[in-house]
């Protein structure tokens, strides 16, 4: 199995659901009136700044060092897989899972923990479990640009499960606020990875997730501009303030600043496509507009077309 965790308890089970179903959908719906006249933030230290943070215990302290090198593994497989199949999707995501790392790192920083990523080499991990699953997903995903979209789905399905679980074992204001925001990038990769495999006319079974969790997510919509705070509840972002902690470059775009920059990302095509966020570009999208998704994740599609930004 590839999780680090497995849900042992029934309560643990009906926590983790609850908070599946209600992330994405419910808190979308609420959406609307909770951001009427609601103050907007910039980013995660901006949330960071309205609390005062707590001790975290052993058990939060390994939580937290393991998450890090979690979201460098799926940076590193989407950026290998980037150069295997130059599909943008892929270099894309591993551009919003730099920007997971950052969070966790920030973390790491403001709770003066020893850093487990001591080599930031593609491949490399403290934690050896780690290294092996990085061989096996690349592996897998070499086989064809199917079986590399479905290690895609498999990833985000795993670290979904292990976000949920951490979610539902501390009650961490940072910790929360770290684990709802990257739940959001998360789910928005695996919509964009579903997106993409549907249109090569093949799908993905969750392995982690419930089938309820997996269907719930993808039946909401996209999660853009927006970030929640330590109770899960979405607060607006402040235009092109969003973002995390420092300015990326987008792909073949315009820079953006960690969130929604609102920039154009053009890639392989006539015209532009809309960046929303980092503006980077997405992939190429036929004779027609690809659409850029949230989180770095972008479209799939033909070639010769134009290419939409993501987060």
């Amino acid at each position: 199995m590839f999780s680090k965790h497995s849900f042992t308890t029934l309560v643990a089970a009906a926590v983790i659901l609850t908070l599946a179903l209600a992330s994405p959908a419910a808190a979308q719906q609420r959406r609307a009136s909770a951001q009427v006249g609601a103050k907007c933030v910039g980013g995660f230290q901006a949330l960071f700044d309205e609390i005062e943070p707590s001790p975290l215990t052993s058990a939060e302290v390994d939580e937290v060092l393991y998450l890090l090198e979690e979201e460098k593994l799926a940076r590193d497989v989407y950026l290998t897989l980037a150069d295997r199949w130059q599909l943008p999707i892929f270099a894309n995501i591993a551009r919003a899972e730099q920007k997971h790392m950052d969070a966790v790192h920030r973390l790491v920083e403001i709770y003066e923990l020893d850093d487990p990523i001591t080599d930031d080499t593609i491949g490399s991990f403290t934690d050896p479990a780690l290294g092996d699953l990085y061989l096996e997903l690349v592996a897998d995903g070499e086989v064809s640009l199917i079986a590399a979209l479905e290690v895609g789905a498999k990833i985000e399905d795993m670290d979904l499960a292990d976000l949920y679980e951490l979610l539902a074992m501390t009650d961490n204001d940072y910790i929360e606020i770290v684990a709802y925001n990257l739940a959001k990038g998360s789910r928005n990769h695996l919509r964009a990875f579903m997106q993409a495999l549907e249109a090569q006319d093949a799908t993905y079974a969750p392995q982690f997730l419930s089938p309820e969790e997996f269907d719930a997510i993808l039946d909401a919509e996209m999660e853009r501009r927006t970030f929640y705070n330590a109770d899960g509840e979405p607060v607006p972002a402040c235009g092109a303030e969003v973002g995390g902690f420092g300015i990326r470059r987008g792909i073949n775009g315009n820079s953006g600043i960690n969130g929604n920059g609102d920039n154009s990302g053009q890639n392989n095509g006539s015209g532009s496509g809309t960046g929303e966020c980092d503006g980077t570009g997405s992939t190429d999208g036929g004779n027609g507009p690809g659409t850029g998704e949230c989180d770095g994740s972008g479209s799939t599609g033909g070639s010769n077309g134009n290419g939409g930004g993501g987060n």
